[in-house]
C-alpha cells in the first residue's frame, strides 16, 4: 500500500482548485480589486489591472494569469518593474487574497518592502500538513 499521492492526484487536485478560482472566486476578486483602485489596463488584455500613484504615477500592475496572479510595481521614470506580490494558492478566498494584495501594496508603498506573501498564504503549514 502507498503513503502517497500520485503525481496524476495532485494535477488533479490543482486544476480543480484552478477553476473553482477561475469561475468562482475571479469574479469577486475582479470587483475587490476595482473597488479598491485598479482598473483595467486595457480592453485587449482583461486579465490585466492597474493602479497609478496620484503623487508619483508610478504603478501596480496585476496580472491574472491562469496558476497565479502577480503584481509588479512599475517604476515611471526608469521603467523598472520589481515582484511585490505573487498568489499561487488558488484555493484562497476571494477575502484574503485582497488582504494579501493590500499588505504587498501597502509594504511597498510605504516601506519599500516586499511583503512576505509566501507565508501570507500558509504554504509551509500546507507543506507541514501533507508530511
Amino acid at each position: 500500500m502507498r503513503s502517497f499521492p500520485l503525481f496524476s492526484e495532485l494535477e488533479a487536485h490543482r486544476d480543480k482548485a484552478n477553476e473553482a478560482f477561475h469561475h468562482n472566486v475571479k469574479p469577486v476578486l475582479m470587483e475587490r480589486l476595482q473597488e479598491f483602485g485598479f482598473a483595467p489596463a486595457s480592453e485587449a488584455s482583461p486579465g490585466i489591472l492597474q493602479l497609478t500613484e496620484a503623487a508619483t504615477d508610478n504603478c501596480y500592475i496585476l496580472a491574472i494569469h491562469p496558476y497565479e496572479l502577480d503584481i509588479h510595481f512599475q517604476h515611471v521614470k526608469t521603467g523598472e518593474q520589481i515582484l511585490i506580490c505573487s498568489i499561487s494558492n488558488l484555493e484562497l478566498s476571494a477575502h484574503v487574497m485582497m488582504e494579501i494584495i493590500i499588505d504587498s501594496i501597502d509594504s511597498w508603498l510605504q516601506y519599500g518592502v516586499i511583503y512576505d506573501y509566501n507565508k501570507a498564504q500558509l504554504l509551509e503549514e500546507r507543506a507541514k500538513a501533507r508530511a
